[in-house]
């Protein structure tokens, strides 16, 4: 901060007036913390009413609306702290645990060449130098001799020199260091063989001066903590704060974000690696890095978590961490600019060589924000030489995959609908807030998704799920305890046990046969819960055996779009294309056709439905007439004698995203359906089918 050396007594009441407005501001934030257990909604832009769809992606308010954060939390603006310093926060969060960090040489100029050995030890402390160890500047990739020698002409962008963790070895202290002309680093046997082990994905933690922010994120340290087997490490694909994508917030909250972030993961005992995104970029030095320098907006990130391109080896998988975010001064939307999501020429060039230098027999799996098909011109043809299998991604705060040539999977989010109390620890697509847990095994990868708090959750069956006939149910308990088994119940009227069927990692799964022909059509609550300790997850599914005719004075009326005019904006700009369908579609209601689609159309759609054919409990499905086709369309609605009824996982989508963004935010969106190759995004969900209830409306 810079001070000036004197000041006028004009100026120094000015400034005593000023700090006591914002004294009063700060008094008037701290009342309004008394709301949700000391989290004032309206103070951190979660309350949201009157709103547009937020500009490409964008989740959060102007941080404007964090002013009042950055007071508060001030005094933890400090850029260096004492190594391995614990620091008491407010709250029920963990302590901050703050370490030294490596942080570049500003303003220093570049050693023209940068030498050194990567050395283990030996008995008797003797250093034996290690081959074929790969060095970067992040720009280029050298690998070290026979006597673990290396030379790296450094890159004039170069902030850093470091080592990709080779399997089987540990780096003793940081495996970066700023560039000097000498560099050297030292490996230490790995204590855990690599064939088999477990690791997180988690993303989007979202950290902010938000209390519930770090309590959630305590949690989720605590909780891997007390994983068995314990995790080997953790990623994080993006979004690990809460900063302006546009670079408008402070850097005393970029600071003091990043430190608290820093400070909680470091309660870990694994551990971290993070990639680098939109959310994490801040305005800090502007003046050496500005719009237009591809470096602009890292160095807080430097400071604090190192490189924002880098790699490391466990077992036969080399991890990537790419960072897809440039300020390049490209973008403007609404007169602000945001970053270009698109891999530069210098970090493509990165890719490669680092791809091309992996260990001979491994495979390579990315972590990135997004699909790098999408945000890394070329990658295909990396994928295809360098064996790359397999994507982490995030950003867009739903569990979902996609099956492609590099497949990839996003992973949740930690932060849930962005901490937002009023979402009840739900993502966007009603999944919990949570994270992937990976297991390996020499080649093969498993997962599962784990709501954050939570051991036991429902498998087979999404919200509003049909059922029919014979209908299996499967549920798992995380670490169970011995003796402790699953119960399931319809509506809470009796409770059956369920059948142990396996005991894949971490967990055991039960299963339990339901005959829906006994029941009666209409909508029930299915629900599991713990032997032990009681734990209960539920689930509204639908039963749709088409035994319960209505009487209805009048015919019923089905309305939807294929991509409505008041969405087709965002979903043109999440989808890349408008997502009519390429050829004619089929409409089924109750399994019967009541109408076509046009093919390539986008339009409102309205079916007159026969009072005779609607019942208690009724299904829409659609028939593609091309294989391979798909579409988008709005939330359906069944209006039935004046009342609108919808399809109840929309409803509850609906009732998620009127909560976060407000009451115009109902309509954002919809579903695909079909394939087409279309991607689910927070506001795209995919469905086969949906079904309408009598008597359930809003």
């Amino acid at each position: 901060m810079i001070y000036c050396r004197q000041k006028s007594q004009k100026a120094q009441k000015a400034q005593k007036a000023q700090k006591a407005q914002k004294a009063q501001k700060a008094q008037k934030a701290q009342k309004g913390l008394k709301g949700l257990n000391g989290f004032n909604l309206a103070s951190y832009g979660l309350c949201r009413r009157d709103v547009s769809p937020p500009a490409s992606g964008e989740k959060h308010n102007s941080p404007h609306q964090w002013v009042s954060l950055a007071l508060v939390f001030v005094l933890l603006s400090a850029l260096t702290t004492n190594s391995n310093a614990v620091e008491a926060t407010n709250g029920a969060t963990l302590p901050l645990i703050l370490r030294d960090t490596p942080k570049p040489n500003y303003g220093v100029p570049h050693p023209q060449m940068i030498s050194g050995r990567i050395t283990r030890m030996e008995e008797g402390n003797k250093a034996q130098g290690v081959e074929d160890i790969s060095v970067t500047d992040g720009y280029s990739v050298v690998k070290t001799d026979a006597a673990g020698a290396y030379s790296l002409v450094p890159d004039p962008s170069a902030v850093f020199v470091y080592i990709t963790r080779p399997s089987g070895y540990d780096v003793t202290g940081s495996w970066y260091k700023p560039l000097a002309a000498e560099v050297g680093f030292t490996l230490k046997a790995a204590a855990e063989d690599e064939n088999e082990y477990i690791f997180i994905h988690v993303t989007d933690t979202h950290l902010s001066g938000s209390p519930r922010s770090q309590k959630g994120l305590s949690d989720f340290v605590t909780e891997l903590n007390s994983l068995t087997p314990k995790p080997r490490f953790v990623v994080n694909s993006g979004d690990l704060i809460s900063l302006s994508k546009a670079l408008k917030s402070s850097v005393a909250t970029g600071q003091t974000d990043l430190r608290t972030y820093v400070g909680i993961m470091n309660n870990l005992d694994m551990p971290h690696y993070n990639v680098a995104g939109d959310h994490t970029d801040s305005a800090y030095r502007m003046e050496d890095f500005p719009r237009g320098d591809h470096r602009c907006g890292k160095p807080l990130y430097w400071e604090h978590l190192g490189p924002n391109f880098f790699s490391f080896e466990y077992g036969k998988i080399h991890f990537m961490a790419i960072d897809s975010s440039y300020h390049l001064g490209k973008r403007q939307i609404n007169g602000a600019e945001y970053p270009t999501l698109e891999i530069q020429p210098m970090h493509q060039a990165w890719m490669k060589q680092d791809m091309s230098m992996r260990k001979a027999g491994s495979f390579v799996v990315t972590a990135s924000e997004t699909d790098l098909v999408e945000q890394c011109p070329g990658f295909m043809e990396m994928a295809a030489e360098n064996d790359v299998r397999f994507q982490l991604t995030g950003d867009i705060h739903v569990l979902s995959e996609k099956q492609r040539d590099v497949p990839y999977r996003t992973g949740g989010a930690l932060a849930g609908c962005w901490w937002n109390p009023k979402c009840n620890q739900l993502c966007p697509d009603l999944n919990p807030q949570g994270y992937l847990v990976y297991r390996v095994v020499g080649e093969r990868m498993e997962h599962f998704y784990k709501g954050l708090g939570r051991r036991v959750a429902i498998l087979s069956h999404r919200v509003g799920a049909p059922w029919q006939g014979q209908v299996e149910i499967q549920a798992h308990v995380v670490q169970p305890q011995e003796g402790e088994t699953l119960q399931w119940s319809l509506d809470g009227q009796h409770w059956s046990e369920m059948e142990g069927r396996g005991r894949p990692f971490y967990r055991t799964v039960f299963e339990s046969t339901v005959d829906s022909t006994t029941l009666p059509d209409g909508l029930h609550q299915l629900q599991v819960r713990s032997s032990q300790t009681g734990e209960t997850r539920s689930r509204n599914i639908v039963v749709v055996n088409g035994g319960a005719p209505t009487a209805l004075e009048s015919d019923a009326v089905l309305t939807f779009s294929t991509v409505a005019q008041t969405q087709k904006k965002l979903v043109v700009r999440t989808l890349k294309k408008p997502a009519a369908p390429l050829g004619k579609v089929r409409v089924l209601f109750n399994n019967e056709t009541i109408g076509e689609l046009d093919a390539d159309a986008v339009k409102d759609y309205s079916f007159a439905i026969p009072a005779d054919r609607v019942e208690k409990a009724n299904t829409l499905r659609f028939q593609f007439g091309e294989a391979g086709d798909g579409m988008t369309i709005s939330g359906p609605v069944l209006t039935v004698q004046g009342k609108p009824l919808f399809d109840p996982r929309d409803q509850a989508i609906r009732t998620i995203k009127r909560a976060h963004w407000g009451d115009d935010a109902t309509t954002w969106g919809g579903y695909i359906v079909g394939d087409g190759g279309l991607l689910e995004t927070p506001f795209i969900r995919k469905q086969g089918t949906f079904c309408f209830v009598l008597g359930v409306t809003k």
